[in-house]
This record gives structure tokens, sequence and C-alpha cells, in this order.
């Protein structure tokens, strides 16, 4: 769910569009979906098999995604078709999956290999951006293999991969409709093919990979390595390099990404407070930009502190993010590139941040955002979260269209949360968004709201 190279804002500035061809009747591989979805409530988790030295670990995994978008992109309306401003998206996908160990000694061979089913139906997609009604997909995800013991772990192929909360190195799947059926529900988790390499030493463990995204990023290919602290009781940091082999849908060709980081750092005598941040370089040439210089910065800091002695551990946070625009008068390219960062590493403004901007609009790039969120427990299954964003761009320009002013939108969220072990997960919530001076000179003066249901159930 991640953009490359906003293409699409840029076609809806310029407002070029077609009438959608709405869904037909229904088809084979949605009606098999919606027939395991209604089942789920009576399924039961698989057992591990074993056979000898041999594990398998099978399970199917369903996901429902409803949304309604009222106003969409702040009145002006869908993508595909200009001045429709109400939507109803259905989102379904379908999972089974099967992960394996053969223990061998002391070490372990193991692999996986999952396929998804996945399908968008009603309205298409909110925006009109990433996914149609009838887009459908029937594919694999993950198809890997790997060998590991105490110190060393090697695997190829297709598999999940993320650095950190996922900020720059999160997955290399875009999930859009055309090629992955589907968009908000993000089904498809796998980079497309993988070599990695890990080493497992203590205080210091080190990542070197080489990754190669799905279709809908265009075979972007990277390789690099990453380093990150081992049983560190205060926390985690880690610092990572890639080059970008072959830019893909971001034309970034040769870019050099330098990374440091630090994820929930604890202060020994505040047991409470949990620090988290990030900063990223982007450099070498900017092939996109006729041979300039990348010259890009991207970094946030937030503090999260736990009122442990409250009922219902209330959760408060602050988050400053800052992603660099590009500047008008100068030779080199300063617009930070948002790359492969995913969704729901940590919670759900990981790193989308705002359902509104984060999904539609501004995708971590010439981007300041800021965010306070609180989130209670009332009950062990269940959590109420509160956001708010006040959003504005770094330079006076959207994707290359000059702005008056760079205040963009400010945005709640709001939604309840319930779990079950790690088998189910739902999420009811509502976006509204008001649009700022940049907003309105690029789409138009309507808050934009969205309602929106998101299941999943592994059995």
């Amino acid at each position: 769910m991640r953009l490359c190279e906003n293409y699409w804002a840029i076609k809806l500035i310029a407002a070029t569009h077609s009438p959608m061809a709405t869904g037909g009747a229904c088809r084979g591989l949605f009606c098999t979906i919606l027939l395991v979805v209604g089942l789920t409530h009576a399924a039961h988790a698989f057992d591990t098999l074993q056979f000898g030295d041999i594990e398998v670990d099978p399970t199917i995994n369903t996901r429902l995604g409803l949304q309604y978008g009222d106003n969409i992109n702040f009145g002006l309306g869908a993508l595909d078709d200009i001045g429709e401003t109400e939507r109803s998206t259905l989102y379904l996908a379908l999972k089974p999956e099967f992960h394996t160990r053969i223990q061998t000694g002391e070490s372990q061979v193991y692999g996986g290999l999952s396929v998804v089913a996945a399908t968008t139906t009603l309205d298409g997609g909110i925006s009109g951006q990433f996914a149609r009604s009838g887009d459908q997909v029937l594919d694999t995800d993950h198809a890997y293999v790997g060998w590991r013991n105490e110190l060393i772990d090697l695997s190829f192929g297709g598999q999940e991969f993320t650095v950190g909360d996922g900020l720059v190195i999160g997955d290399g799947n875009f999930n859009m409709g055309g090629e992955n059926g589907q968009y908000w529900t993000g089904a498809f988790l796998t980079w497309r093919n993988t070599a990695v390499l890990r080493i497992n030493t203590s205080p210091i463990r080190a990542e070197l990979f080489w990754l190669r995204t799905d279709k809908d990023f265009r075979d972007s290919r990277v390789a690099g390595v990453h380093l990150e602290t081992n049983d560190w009781e205060y926390g985690t940091l880690g610092a990572m390099y890639f080059e970008v082999l072959q830019g893909g849908a971001f034309n970034v060709d040769g870019m050099n990404v330098w990374n440091l980081r630090a994820n929930h750092v604890r202060l020994p005598w505040i047991k409470d407070l949990e620090f988290f941040g990030e900063w990223v370089r982007e450099l070498g040439i900017d092939k996109q930009g006729g041979g300039a210089e990348n010259d890009a910065v991207g970094w946030y800091a937030e503090l999260q502190y736990t009122f442990s002695a409250l009922p219902w551990q209330p959760r408060a946070s602050y988050r400053y993010a800052r992603f660099s625009g590009d500047e008008a008068d100068t030779e080199d390219n300063e617009e930070y590139r948002g790359l492969f960062f995913t969704i729901f590493k940590r919670d759900w403004d990981t790193w989308y941040q705002g359902e509104i901007a984060g999904e539609y609009h501004l995708f971590n790039r010439n981007q300041i955002t800021q965010m306070f969120k609180l989130k209670a427990f009332p009950h062990p299954r269940w959590a109420l979260t509160f956001y708010y964003y006040h959003h504005e761009l770094e330079e006076p320009q959207y994707f290359g269209l000059p702005v008056s002013d760079e205040n963009w939108a400010d945005e709640l969220n709001f939604g309840v949360e319930h779990f079950i072990d790690k088998r189910f997960y739902g999420y009811a919530g509502i976006a509204w968004s008001t649009p700022n001076t940049a907003a309105e000179e690029v789409f138009g003066n309507e808050n934009f709201a969205v309602v929106q249901t998101f299941l999943s159930y592994t059995f």
C-alpha cells in the first residue's frame, strides 16, 4: 500500500479521467472468498503437523475490508470519475499458507508457500487511484527456502523482510488492484524475490540483503546491510545502508540510502516512557531529475508514555515527522522518496500517517506531520484509539504543482480494535479530514470522511 512516484495524484490534478466500469455479477473468485469469510466464525486453528523431523504449519487467512467515502478528495471526487464524491468499497482476500521446518542435527531447513485470492468490488477504491471494481487476482505471495543454525540464517525467495518499523524497508508489494486484486487490506506481504543472510552475533547482529519488488513497483531492486543491537535491555538501536540497483517505479537507479534508528528505547528511571526515532539520508544521482544529485532527508522523533497505574492502561504519544521536498531554486533534488515503507508494523500509524493523508495524498514525501495519539485498553481484547494529525508540506509544491501555502490539512481518526489471540483482528473506525490552504488549491474545500471496517481471521 505504498505510492510509486504519485503518478495518480498528478493525473487527478490534471483531471484526465474516464468513467469507471462498475463490477458485474458475482464472479467465481468473489463467491469463493465470500463463502470462506462467512464460515470463519465456526473455524478452528489448524494444528502443527509432525512427520518425524518435519513440522508443517498450515493456516488459512481471510481478510475483509469495507469502506465508505464521502466528499472524496475534499470534494473533487474519485480519480477515475471526477465529480463522483461518494463511494463504497469491499475488499476480500483468502490466503492459504504453509510453513515447514526440517531439523537436521543442530541446524534447520525451512520454507514457506502461500497463495492469495483477492478481489475488489462495489464501487472500487475510495479515491479511484489504486483499485477498481472487478480487480481480482490469484497469485503466490510467500515462496521461500532457507537454512539456519544458531549463528547463520540464509534464505532465498519470496518472503517478508522488514527493518525496524518499516519506514524505509517494509515490503515489496504495493498492493495495487491491477496486480494484487485489492489495496487497503494488504493481503500481499512479501518481496517478490530475496536473498538474505542473517548473522546472529551479540551484542550486534547483521543482515545482508538483496530484495526485488513486485510489478507494482516495476521490479525495483535494492541491496544493502543492516546492523542492529542484540538483546540490549533498554531498547534497540540500528543502522542500515543500501543502494537502489534498479529504480523501478521510483526511477532512482543508483540512489544511496543511509539510515539510523532507535526503537522502544527506555530510560531506567522512567519505565513507562519510550522513545522512537529514525533518520534517513538519500544521496546519489537522480536519473529522473536529469542527472541532478539527490540530497534528501527524512526523520521523525516520537515519545510514548503508558499510564500504567490508571485503569485501561492508556498510552499517549506525540510524533514529529519531516520529509524534505524539492527546492525550486537549487539544481539538486531534495525531494525525499518514501520508497518501500509498510503499514501496521507497530500500529495503524506506521507508516501511513492518517487514514486519509497517508492512504491517498501525501505518502511521506515533501511532508511535515505532527501526530497526537491516545490509545486505551478497556479489556485485554479491546482497544480504543484516537489520532489527531496536522499535515503540512515541507516546500510549497504538491508533486511539482506550485501552491501558495504549505498548510495542507488537519485530520482526526477514531477506531475500535478487537483481537483474539493471533487468530482474529477486527477494526472499525472513522477518519475525518479538513483541508487547509494547500489542499484546497489542489483538490477542493469540502471535508473528506471515510468510515471503514477491517476483519482478519486465521484458522
